[in-house]
């Protein structure tokens, strides 16, 4: 099928507009290049500043991996949502060809409202430095655990610039299961070295955190840990009072939603970001409704994440009929469960959609869901080859799964009862 038609003119321009054209610019000190940048991306009506702290940047290599829309059909317009330059990308350090002290002006600028309105999508955890002043000497050289750059001669850690760059969002997006809930660099230490002290509100040697709440290992996110921070206090009004969303630098409700997985996929990523776009250009044909009415209660859409791994399998049928897979390795097309598989009491659909142009997804290659889209992922989640237990024995796995609901709690009574009349 043939796509949108998109004339050059209007591709380059796209281009330029998204920054991605910078480094031909060679010839440009770097204040004229960010200005002329500016320039460009105000011409266009919403930006996405992309901020990466504690994080592998595998939800972007997802991101990139996006087809149904791609990365390019968005920067460029091509999906007619307004045309080419309607979404910038004025700042993310993967891709973007400024470096040093050129990136940081970027930031600064978008703090500033240079880049008004824009979404903010935040990748990686965050770690709380408050535990690093402990055991530091220097006051302005504290932040070690995570700091981008400096400013009068004080590192910029990483909790300050997702709070200065989230004042002026009209909306924040977490990505991957680092931003939404900490991640895997929350999880504890199993043999912690002697004498060490966790930090009272993560059990991670960083005390790294998420944007939002992880109800299973107990963490408060920035959010709720910062409630008193008025950076913070649109964001937790939209999640936890119910207050109707206004997209505007300004308003006292903005929408955070979180989008995790480990790493999230492309396509559940710009859904989201699309949807915003969409809700911030035009309010009235695509209103944002309260969380309660599209989020669920871990501040995911439910419209991607409204259904268990385990009710979209296409194993499923093998599990209906008590005919369960023995070893992980086994070649068949058995049910995951009884190796390991977490489907039950997580949420997420590219098993059943394919991870990439409806190709892969854990269950459909072979490997079981792990849990990754879920709070208290990993540490609630492992062994990842380890069946989940019956609903009567105490574990982090199954007080997970009485939070989830009626249906994942009777797979796992189940599988138990199939278990015992095998037996």
């Amino acid at each position: 099928m043939k796509g949108p038609s998109l004339p050059r003119r209007n591709f380059l321009k796209g281009l330029a507009a998204s920054g991605l054209l910078m480094g031909a610019l060679g010839k440009l000190s770097w204040a004229e290049a960010v200005d002329m940048m500016a320039e460009a991306v105000r011409k266009g009506k919403i930006n996405i500043v992309w901020w990466e702290s504690q994080s592998c940047t595998g939800d972007t290599t997802s991101l990139i991996q996006a087809t149904d829309p791609d990365l390019v059909q968005v920067l460029t317009g091509a999906i007619h949502l307004a045309g080419p330059g309607t979404v910038g990308l004025p700042f993310h350090d993967t891709v973007m060809p400024e470096w040093g002290e050129g990136a940081i002006e970027i930031l600064k600028m978008a703090e500033k409202g240079v880049y008004d309105p824009y979404v903010l999508v935040l990748e990686g955890s965050v770690p709380d430095e408050n535990h690093a002043r402990k055991y530091c000497n220097d006051p302005n050289r504290c932040s070690y655990y995570c700091f981008v750059g400096e400013e009068n001669g004080r590192l910029i850690n990483c909790t300050e610039w997702v709070r200065r760059l989230a004042k002026r969002a009209v909306a924040v997006v977490a990505v991957g299961n680092c931003a939404c809930y900490g991640g895997i660099p929350a999880n504890k230490v199993l043999e912690p070295p002697p004498g060490w002290s966790y930090p009272s509100w993560s059990l991670s040697p960083t005390g790294a955190i998420g944007f939002f709440d992880d109800p299973v290992r107990g963490y408060k996110g920035l959010i709720s840990r910062y409630t008193d921070m008025p950076e913070f206090q649109p964001y937790y009004n939209y999640i936890y009072n119910g207050c109707e969303p206004k997209l505007s630098p300004d308003s006292n409700c903005k929408p955070a939603i979180a989008v995790p997985g480990c790493p999230a996929n492309g396509n559940g990523i710009l859904r989201v970001l699309v949807h915003l776009v969409l809700a911030a250009l035009y309010p009235k044909v695509v209103p944002l409704p309260p969380a309660r009415d599209w989020l669920d209660a871990y501040a995911r859409p439910k419209y991607i994440f409204g259904h268990t791994v385990h009710e979209q399998c296409p194993r499923a049928g093998f599990y209906a009929a008590g005919d369960l897979r023995k070893e992980p390795g086994d070649n068949d097309a058995k049910c995951l469960f009884a190796v390991g598989c977490k489907g039950p009491v997580a949420n997420c659909p590219w098993n059943k959609f394919g991870w990439v142009n409806g190709v892969g997804g854990p269950t459909r290659t072979g490997g079981v869901c792990i849990g990754c889209t879920m709070p208290g992922f990993s540490d609630a989640f492992e062994p990842f080859y380890k069946p989940l237990p019956a609903p009567a024995a105490p574990s982090p796995a199954t007080a997970l799964a009485t939070t989830v609901g009626a249906a994942a709690v009777g797979a796992v009574v189940g599988y138990a009862l199939t278990k015992k009349s095998k037996g």
